[in-house]
């Protein structure tokens, strides 16, 4: 099916086309703007499009029995829906009849409604031994066959075989426990600084007893207070969120929005009263346990378990911040790590053209468009590719060696033009690239319609069948039986990545002009020093007038591959901005509590400098036990970060137990004081 068609004399691909079976109401709730979608795809060469692809086609809706031009024949429009909502997985604008004959082979995406209680262990046993899909071949590739519940597909956003990217279950993860992280910090901020003013409650209370006040009566009392900072506290944040929503629906790309009559916001309302009673709990049951006596005649000073609460709390919250601290720096360092990842190919100077029709770029003899892209200013090179580097494998070789061996597991084939070890910036390690010269390479069938082609493949796949002499590759025949094709080798490269960092290294080819069923390939342009964004016009120019498609996608390899990567970016600005807030959180809290325990030693401070003490003395007297405690804390924070982060377990967990001792030591036997 040509997804290229005709309006108004210029070309325009369909996006997101789909074939589909008629009875697709069933599974997706379509809204029907017009036409009658079930008929529609009841019936071939009927299309069925979105109200965005008709408005980008003709500008208007009013369309329906339209016809458009493709391949010298004709589709015709007969329904039209309203565009899918963005969080739904479902990506498609353009839909057609799926013949009988790949739905019977369950080609593409399949899915299922099952009854109530339906066992699914059971039901894909037997889907797997019935489907047509499972063949020997597919058995022997290790290609498995699951049912996936469709909620699930909303957190997978590593299939890059999904229809649409879906969000990622480690970045909601990471962003409710710094969540949680966050709450607990400003929580102990509050507890803080609640219990080190309770002195100036102390009369308070102490009076509010005399006259036969309960304890229960000042609890209540001062869990109300509580209450009253963090209502206005949690009216404060919701005003936060929705200005700083725009921003954070960039970061995640998403739409977002707050729904004030929601479930959510129920529930959004439930934790922030449990964070303001668990947070003023323990200050109200501490001020409230003052004794009248003592209180009155004058005797504030308290035991130990308040100023060790204090300090322990204090650690913790610092512990946390420097924690995070370390987990952006880990996080950063991976992502240098996967930016400087060896893929096998060259990123930078690297455009490709995406999507453009297999046919006009898969041609051995002269081919126009090629010459005229080549004479641009700041071209070196071009081919074409049926494979994007930075997503996923497009299709599968399992070739037989001359010695016998079968390779099991997927096998990546790339369809190529000439030269692409140079335009790539491929490793040739054997043989030589794809050249005009050798005009036999291109692909062709023989009088016996056997396919013939010459192949590039890489030193995995060499070493894999058993040649560790990459020379001796050379010139070999393999066979590829289940499409009668024989290929000569010609060159062995090193190992390329296909897809992101996350997945391995596969045994690979590079043929040249096999397409198999790629209806769109890529183009890759190798450049040197030039204005990309200037090259692209050119090149959007070049195409238009070529091929005439208005439509063209043009992206650097750099941001491909970038893109690839958006879940672990998005998981480092994530635990940036939290460790930001976080340390900025943590700087308060030590603020307040150095204020106050300032405020409380003033008279100390007076009389030092009246015997000569100086300023820096001084300084030093009122900060040691803060830094003591900080110090404390990052002798909590290194060895747990590096416990949690899984790099010798038992080792860290040893030091953490023999520190957290001694930490508890000091904390008990410090003389310090923090108000």
């Amino acid at each position: 099916m040509s997804n290229t068609v005709e309006v108004d004399g210029n070309y325009h691909r369909l996006n997101d086309f789909y074939m589909a079976s008629a009875n697709i109401l069933d599974f997706i709730n379509l809204t029907t703007i017009a036409g009658d979608i079930t008929q529609a795809l009841s019936e071939p060469n009927q299309l069925v499009l979105s109200e965005s692809e008709v408005t980008r086609l003709f500008g208007n809706n009013q369309v329906v029995g339209q016809t458009l031009n493709h391949d010298s024949e004709l589709y015709t429009i007969g329904a039209i829906f309203k565009n899918l909502p963005e969080n739904t997985h479902f990506k498609f604008d353009s839909l057609i009849q799926m013949p009988t004959k790949l739905m019977q082979e369950s080609y593409g995406y399949t899915y299922y409604k099952l009854l109530a209680g339906t066992d699914l262990p059971s039901l894909t046993q037997q889907l797997i031994k019935e489907s047509h899909i499972i063949s020997p071949w597919q058995v022997k590739q290790n290609v498995k066959m699951a049912l996936v519940n469709m909620e699930d597909l909303h957190l997978n956003g590593n299939d890059p075989a999904a229809m649409k990217t879906g969000g990622s279950s480690t970045v909601l993860q990471i962003s409710i426990g710094l969540s949680v992280v966050l709450i607990l910090i400003a929580s102990i901020n509050f507890i803080n600084l609640a219990i080190a003013q309770s002195a100036k409650r102390g009369k308070e209370v102490g009076i509010r007893k005399a006259l036969g006040a309960t304890k229960t009566q000042l609890v209540t009392q001062f869990l109300t207070e509580s209450f009253v900072v963090v209502a206005p506290a949690g009216l404060t944040a919701f005003a936060l969120v929705e200005l700083t929503l725009p921003e954070f629906n960039v970061l995640m790309d998403r739409e977002l929005s707050l729904n004030y009559g929601s479930a959510f916001m129920w529930v959004s309302v439930a934790i922030i009263l449990v964070v303001g009673l668990l947070s003023g709990l323990y200050p109200a049951l501490f001020i409230a346990s003052f004794s009248a006596k003592r209180v009155l005649s004058g005797d504030l000073i308290r035991g130990g378990t308040a100023i060790f609460v204090r300090k322990l709390t204090l650690c913790f919250q610092s512990a946390l911040s420097i924690g995070l601290i370390i987990a952006a720096m880990s996080l950063y360092q991976q992502m240098q790590l996967i930016d400087n990842l060896n893929v096998g190919y060259e990123k930078s100077s690297r455009l490709i053209v995406k999507s453009l029709p297999s046919d006009a770029l898969y041609k051995q003899e002269h081919n126009s468009l090629f010459d005229a892209i080549k004479n641009l200013p700041g071209v070196e090179q071009v081919t074409a590719s049926n494979t994007d580097f930075t997503d996923d494998m497009e299709s599968n070789l399992q070739f037989t060696w001359p010695n016998g061996e079968i390779l099991s597991g997927m096998q990546p084939t790339v369809s190529t033009g000439y030269y692409p070890i140079d335009t790539l910036g491929l490793k040739l390690l054997a043989g030589r690239d794809f050249s005009p010269k050798f005009s036999g390479d291109w692909y062709y069938r023989n009088e016996e319609q056997s396919r013939i082609v010459s192949v590039i493949v890489s030193r995995r796949m060499a070493e894999l069948a058993g040649y560790q002499d990459l020379d001796s590759v050379i010139g070999l025949t393999l066979i590829e039986p289940r499409r009668n094709m024989k290929a000569k080798v010609v060159g062995v490269i090193e190992n390329v990545k296909i897809g992101s960092a996350r997945q391995q290294v596969l045994p690979m080819s590079l043929n040249l002009g096999f397409f198999d069923l790629s209806v769109t390939s890529d183009l890759v342009i190798k450049t040197n020093n030039v204005d990309m964004a200037r090259l692209s016009k050119q090149l959007q120019k070049l195409i238009s007038e070529e091929l005439h498609l208005s439509d063209v996608e043009i992206n650097k390899l750099t941001d491909d591959f970038a893109n690839a990567h958006k879940s672990e970016k998005r998981e480092l600005d994530m635990v940036t901005i939290f460790s930001l807030l976080a340390i900025f959180l943590t700087c308060l809290g030590i603020f307040g509590l150095a204020s106050f325990a300032t405020l409380r030693r003033q008279k100390e401070v007076a009389m030092r400098k009246v015997l000569g003490a100086s300023r820096l003395s001084i300084v030093n007297l009122l900060a040691r036990e803060f830094l003591l405690l900080v110090a404390i804390s990052i002798a909590i924070a290194f060895p747990l970060s590096y416990w949690w982060l899984g790099i010798g377990l038992l080792i860290s967990m040893n030091v953490s137990i023999k520190l957290l001792g001694y930490i508890l030591h000091l904390l008990l036997s410090s003389q310090l004081s923090l108000g």
